[in-house]
Order: C-alpha cells, then structure tokens, then sequence
C-alpha cells in the first residue's frame, strides 16, 4: 500500500508540469490606465534588437506570440491582429502592444522532451510598450522576464508556456484599465 502512494505521489509530481512565471518590473505599481473603449482591439508587433531578428528560431518565436496573444486577446472579448513592420497606428480604437525583445533563448516541446536537462534554460528579457491603437500616444510600458529550469526535467516552462503567461500579464494590464 505504501508503494502504491509513494508511485502515486511521484506520478502526480512528474505529469503535473511546471508553469511558466514572469516577473514583472518592480518599478511600475500602478495600472496603466488604458482607456475602456481601447481595450475591445489589440494590435501585437513584436521586435528585437538586429542580431535577435536574424536567429533562425526568431520566425517560430513570433508566432508563439501571435497565437499566444491572440488566445489571451479573445479571453477578454478583444479583436486580435498582429503587425509585422515598423510599429504604426491605425487609426482605430484599441491598443498597439509592442513588445520589444532584450534576449531569448528560444526551447520548444520537442527539445525539452527529447534531450531533457541538457537542452538548457528557456528565458526570455522583454519591454512591452502600450500604444494607443488609433494615435500611437503612449499609455505606459512595462518590463517582462521568464525563465524555465532545466532541473525541473521535461516538464519545465518551455518558450512557448513562458510567452502565453507573458501575455495573460500583458491582457491583465490592458484590462485593468
């Protein structure tokens, strides 16, 4: 009988997974104060410094993002789009999150699951500016990080776990208003 809890135990610990957790920057302690009739559309631009831009994973990141915000963009009733130039305005109500990359390390399921510890840390370093949609007047912005450990095995927060808890964070300031 013991046997059979201590399997139990161990079996639970190993399939429930670890989730991603962001850190916030501490120095913002107040909403942002996004306006009601902005909150309905949200406009995604995601970019990096050059050498970020020219990885050969930076592709697959972006779209981590898009699909990430997008899902977290419909938990609030939000239209979703994504732009992928140089950040712009539209002239619409809503919010233009541009979310600027300092670094990543990009780690999908795949490599986790099939290398373990030895892929290393997924981690991400972010400044999210929060644009108004229709001006580009800036709301505020705020500092994001991530990281995963490898020690935590397969089930460590890959990039892809990281970016989604990064924008439930970035939808939770949008609709705090």
């Amino acid at each position: 009988m013991k046997f059979a809890v201590s399997s139990l135990v161990l079996a639970s610990v190993l399939l429930s997974g670890c989730a991603a957790s962001v850190q916030k920057s501490s120095t913002h302690t107040t909403a942002i104060g996004i306006p009601a009739a902005s909150t309905k559309q949200i406009v995604l631009n995601v970019t990096g410094k050059p050498e970020l831009l020219e990885s050969a994973d930076w592709e697959q990141f972006k779209g981590e993002w898009r699909a990430a915000m997008k899902a977290a963009a419909a938990s609030i009733g939000a239209k979703f789009a994504s732009q992928d130039s140089k950040p712009q305005p539209t002239g619409e109500a809503g919010t233009l999150v541009v979310v600027n990359i300092n670094d990543y390390r990009y780690l999908s399921p795949g490599a986790r699951y099939g290398f373990g510890v030895l892929t290393g840390n997924a981690y991400m370093d972010a400044k999210v500016q929060f644009n108004d949609l229709e001006t580009g007047s800036p709301f505020g912005e705020r500092a994001y990080n991530s990281s995963s450990t490898a020690w935590q095995g397969v089930f460590s927060a890959m990039t892809e776990k990281q970016v989604q808890a990064m924008c439930v964070e970035i939808i939770n300031e949008i609709k705090a208003g």
